[in-house]
């Protein structure tokens, strides 16, 4: 689908009542999320890498508590600490997205993964098996799981004590949020964390827009005012076009200590940048932190 047209059925999905929910089951029935291949590749894309920088962090599984910010519709993150573990997970959006159906989905399409090596840093392939079968026999998996779902919740003033969590954590969710509001989410979760607790945010900074037109690539947003952007930005799909410094930045001016920034920037993703018009508004950014298009932050209270 041409990027415009899907830019502009979402932006009058965002003006209708249930119009998210429209937009869910278009997703579900038609875009990314109609098999169970979506949350397949979220675990070999996404999980692994992050069970792989949760590693150094020495948790312990049975103790630690987790907080998610942005579950989304498909819990997959979640699920796979369950499976590894973990026993103290709490899952928070904006929105209402998930349904219980989809806890169950999830747990199914992970099947195939228990024994993956990226559980082993926390449990043995037998502990992991063991777990599912309990989790799927389970007529409540989410109490199974020891996984809290919290939604609608704003995740920039929550209702947690002070020191409630040993690592806060989103997945593609920060490239999503306002400005104004990430530095209020940063805010609450250093003011969450307990001490030596760490903050993990892995951001696809790049224009979601090319993950239904192969006509585009994630540069591709770059090009545009702010004006022209705000035509096809909306509530459903908002994309705050920010570069991986700006997260870094933000992350220092609520007081967290930077441990580790990887980003993504390789010489197809330059040359494409040199094939466009960059806006005014982004000239001032190395090119380097405009051709990026991730950034994984991790940083401690």
């Amino acid at each position: 689908m041409h990027w415009k047209i899907k830019g502009i059925i979402q932006g009058k999905l965002s003006t209708l009542p249930g119009g998210v929910t429209c937009n869910h089951i278009l997703q579900r029935y038609l875009g990314s999320m109609r098999n169970e291949n979506y949350e397949r590749n979220t675990f070999l894309r996404d999980i692994t890498v992050l069970f792989a920088r949760l590693a150094p962090f020495g948790l312990d599984p049975e103790r630690s508590r987790i907080l998610e910010i942005g579950t989304g519709w498909m819990p997959v993150f979640p699920v796979s600490l369950a499976l590894a573990g973990f026993r103290n997970i709490v899952t928070v959006d904006l929105s209402l997205h998930l349904r219980p159906s989809a806890v169950t989905r999830t747990l199914r399409a992970l099947k195939i993964y228990l024994e993956h090596p990226c559980f082993l840093a926390f449990s043995s392939h037998d502990q992991v098996r063991e777990r599912y079968e309990r989790f799927i026999r389970s007529a409540h998996p989410l109490e199974a799981m020891g996984i809290t779902y919290r939604a609608p919740y704003d995740a920039a003033n929550t209702d947690w004590p002070l020191e409630s969590f040993d690592v806060v954590m989103s997945n593609n969710v920060f490239e999503h949020v306002p400005p104004p509001i990430l530095l209020d989410i940063l805010a609450e979760g250093k003011r969450l964390l307990r001490p030596g607790g760490r903050i993990l945010h892995c951001v696809n900074c790049g224009d979601h827009y090319a993950y239904s037109d192969p006509n585009i690539n994630q540069l591709n947003y770059l090009q545009f005012s702010t004006e022209q952007w705000d035509r096809w930005n909306n509530s459903i799909h908002y994309q705050n076009r920010l570069r991986p410094i700006d997260f870094i930045e933000m992350a220092q001016d609520k007081r967290f200590k930077i441990e580790s920034v990887e980003t993504s920037c390789d010489a197809t993703r330059l040359k494409q940048l040199a094939e466009i018009v960059v806006a005014p508004e982004f000239r001032h950014y190395p090119a380097e932190q405009l051709a990026a298009t991730s950034v994984t932050l991790i940083a401690s209270a």
